[in-house]
């Protein structure tokens, strides 16, 4: 018999929205206590998505076993007794009851899921979500792709879902430090991108493929994935959020190739169709690309440039934009803005912002933040001499050692996926 229980809206106040969603947070509380208890067994506990619809639409006949309840309570912060118990009366909102939640997902198939799945990874790391990402694809999407192509619009759903979801597992590879992996998604979504009938879906991975290989240190590929991408939109309908992202990320190349004029025409030009983007998201298939992401991306060009007043002011700006729910960009925010004050000799500023990074990054697991605060600690190391920066330092140290034992617990499988 079905009871309204807290179960629900313990979930929902802490942001998983979804099954995907909870299922990645749980998993690594159960990693957690594993760790702190010394049960290694905690580890491999899960929860099944029809316990998961049973739990949020109070179809319960007892408590979960302990050692699930033992990770309830630990990733909830509340006893299993009350999360299981009745609901307060003023949990929930008017008009909306527990089978909507269960069912919100249903109503536009995978959307739920890739939010859920974008959420997680900007808060935790790509290591913690994409080995669900890769299941949800190969399980979920995959068999919907069985005569999708001759379905018109279900098609392109179920297309689109299939191009998002492979270059959102692209991105979490290279996230954990996989980029043979991260290079097999990319030309898999770029394959899966033509079953579309337009030449969106296939900018937005080109999008990706150029922040790569900006990342990856291969200039001359950015800024020709870049251009592909713009040239795809030329003839088709236009994303303003998308042509804004495509020409950050060719202004970002010509900075690295030391092409002042050309990298500022590029930042105008994404400025000028950032600033025509609707307030909605046009499709849920195009990646998020804010006013955030443009200042930060503007901060990296300049200080690629040297031009360092105007790319603090950029990296400070980017930082007031991020909310802390993006726990990631802001450590990438926060190494942008010490790296540029380091290059003005603002060494005591650089300082306290090192200081907020170690708090701001210590919860992401990211081979690629790794690899970056590995340039900051080398452009800090210019100043040891000074007490504050020596103090700094091993504190990085110490953070460092600690990241690489989180990693190594999420290492990738070795071989394509």
């Amino acid at each position: 018999m079905r009871r309204t229980i807290f179960f629900p809206q313990a979930v929902a106040d802490r942001g998983m929205r979804g099954y995907e969603m909870f299922t990645i947070h749980f998993e690594r509380a159960a990693r957690e206590l594993a760790r702190s208890d010394g049960d290694p067994s905690l580890a491999s506990l899960n929860v099944s998505r029809s316990a998961w619809d049973r739990w949020m639409v109070g179809d319960i006949k007892g408590l979960p076993r302990h050692p699930t309840r033992r990770v309830l309570e630990h990733l909830l912060g509340e006893t299993a007794e009350r999360l299981f118990g009745p609901a307060e009366p003023e949990a929930g909102t008017p008009g909306t009851c527990r089978e909507d939640l269960l069912h919100s997902d249903t109503r536009a198939p995978h959307v739920a899921a890739v939010e859920s799945f974008r959420l997680a990874d900007r808060q935790l790391g790509g290591g913690h979500v994409y080995r669900s990402v890769v299941h949800y694809l190969t399980t979920v999407v995959a068999p919907g792709l069985v005569g999708a192509a001759d379905d018109g619009r279900d098609g392109d759903t179920a297309f689109g879902s299939a191009v998002v979801l492979t270059e959102m597992a692209a991105w979490m590879a290279h996230d954990a430090g996989r980029d043979d992996l991260a290079a097999t998604h990319f030309a898999r979504a770029r394959r899966l991108a033509r079953g579309l009938t337009d030449g969106t879906a296939d900018a937005n991975v080109l999008a990706g493929m150029s922040h790569l290989a900006l990342q990856t240190g291969q200039v001359k590929s950015a800024v020709d994935h870049a251009r592909s991408g713009l040239a795809q939109l030329s003839s088709g309908p236009r994303v303003p959020v998308l042509l804004a992202r495509l020409h950050a990320m060719e202004a970002r190349a010509q900075a690295q190739q030391g092409e002042r004029g050309e990298a500022h025409r590029s930042l105008d030009a994404a400025r000028a169709a950032l600033t025509l983007a609707p307030p909605a998201p046009a499709t849920p298939w195009v990646a998020p690309f804010d006013e955030a992401a443009l200042a930060s991306e503007t901060a990296s060009a300049l200080l690629d440039l040297g031009e360092l007043d105007e790319a603090a002011q950029e990296a400070r700006r980017a930082l007031t934009l991020r909310d802390a729910t993006r726990a990631r960009s802001r450590a990438f925010g926060h190494i942008t803005l010490a790296r540029v004050l380091l290059a003005q000799e603002h060494v005591d500023v650089a300082c306290h912002v090192g200081y907020e990074l170690l708090v701001t990054g210590q919860t992401v697991t990211s081979q690629r933040l790794g690899r970056q605060l590995d340039v900051l600690r080398s452009e800090f190391n210019g100043f040891h001499q000074l007490p504050e920066v020596r103090d700094l330092l091993s504190r990085m140290a110490e953070a460092g050692k600690h990241r690489r034992l989180l990693l190594g617990s999420l290492a990738l499988p070795e071989g394509p996926q």
